[in-house]
């Protein structure tokens, strides 16, 4: 495996298009904005009632029988939970267990928002600006008990328990597509750029912006993490990054012509090695597991593809989300894959958690602004 060692800054290298990672990736389908300032809308939330529980009785059109074949039956059925949000919020994208127990997600697409689900089952939303100009695409829980998310509209954002969001600004004009909770306390933020010039962002609970850290150019990093070790680990489009909190980088490269995909997530395993899964533009994706000294397998997910997100569960596994296929997987830390199929058709699940009840959570985005939080309980 190629090992790079970089310290300090790093210069931009050759410009990779980021509407080709968005094609590639299956992202959202949005119009990536020219850097602007971003205003701070008002904090009250809309509350949301939970939808009715009773049925909904659809008379017969006719009274002639339709045929129906029986589907293949979904043995695993009776362990999924599927919950509608309900309007105005919807198209959840990435998920996050707030201090308070609640579930919180950002809403992609012109829902453009942070939604909440409170612990016993209250839904909110509070948009961000009201239209398509906000797409937040990560959200974590900060060592200041609030909430973070980043936009690809050249911002970041906090969330107060209460639902009070500011917005920020990045210096430069970038697409943050990644944030954590760093161990120095601060936030990272992973940023492509349309200027061939990725940084990751180190960022204080004020919001201040304290240092940017480029990348070479045509790494642009995506999912971003605390490591192990004290470092910052993040994916990038040929490998993964480490990060010291000093802004010293080290690269590792998945090797050529074996098949290897893009890296998109990126989790921390309960056996302390990174483990990440690779986007495949066709076919089946694969998980990628790195010791923190370089040493890296690869392992096929078969008949799960468009890799999406991953996180440690609570089994000794790790959990991933498939979106072209419309699964969720477990993978052991031998490498061997579970799939489960999602009930719902194109659910296309993106974020993936471990819930406040100690299951799967996950996000369901079909694009139509229908979006569900899905529930997988642990048997």
């Amino acid at each position: 495996m190629q090992t790079r060692i970089i310290s300090g800054l790093v210069g931009a290298g050759v410009m990779l298009l980021l509407v080709l990672i968005v094609n590639v990736a299956g992202l959202p389908n949005w119009r990536f904005p020219l850097a602007r300032t971003v205003g701070n809308p008002s904090p009250k939330p809309i509350v949301i009632p939970s939808p009715s529980t009773g049925p909904f009785l659809n008379p017969s059109p006719s009274s002639g029988a339709v045929i129906v074949p029986s589907p293949t039956p979904n043995q695993y059925l009776s362990r999924f939970r599927e919950l509608p949000i309900p309007k105005p919020g919807g198209t959840p994208y990435a998920l996050a267990v707030g201090s308070d127990g609640a579930v919180w997600f950002t809403e992609a697409e012109c829902t453009s928002g942070i939604g909440r689900l409170s612990k016993t089952g209250e839904w909110q939303h509070w948009p961000i600006t009201g239209d398509c100009r906000s797409q937040p695409l990560a959200i974590t829980k900060g060592r200041d008990g609030n909430l973070w998310f980043a936009d690809v509209w050249s911002a970041y954002g906090r969330v107060k328990p209460t639902g009070e969001i500011t917005t920020f600004k990045t210096q430069t004009p970038s697409y943050p597509s990644g944030i954590t909770a760093g161990p120095d306390g601060n936030l990272w933020l992973a940023a492509a750029s349309p200027q061939s010039k990725p940084f990751i962002a180190k960022i204080a609970t004020d919001g201040t912006e304290l240092a940017d850290y480029q990348l070479p150019g045509g790494e642009h990093p995506r999912g971003i993490v605390p490591g192990p070790d004290g470092a910052i680990w993040f994916t990038e489009n040929l490998g993964i990054g480490r990060m010291t909190t000093s802004g010293k980088l080290t690269e590792f490269h998945l090797p050529d012509g074996n098949g290897s995909g893009m890296p998109y997530q990126i989790a921390v395993g309960p056996d302390r090695n990174i483990w990440f899964v690779e986007y495949m533009p066709e076919g089946d994706g694969r998980v990628g597991r790195l010791t923190t000294s370089g040493g890296l397998t690869e392992f096929a997910t078969p008949g799960m593809g468009g890799l999406q997100w991953i996180t440690a569960g609570p089994d000794s596994a790790l959990w991933i989300t498939a979106g072209h296929t419309d699964n969720i997987g477990r993978v052991s830390l031998d490498g061997s894959v579970q799939a489960y199929a999602v009930p719902s058709l194109r659910a296309q699940p993106t974020g993936i958690v471990v819930g406040p009840d100690g299951n799967i959570w996950f996000a369901e985005e079909p694009g139509d602004t229908t979006g569900k939080l899905g529930v997988f309980k642990l048997s």
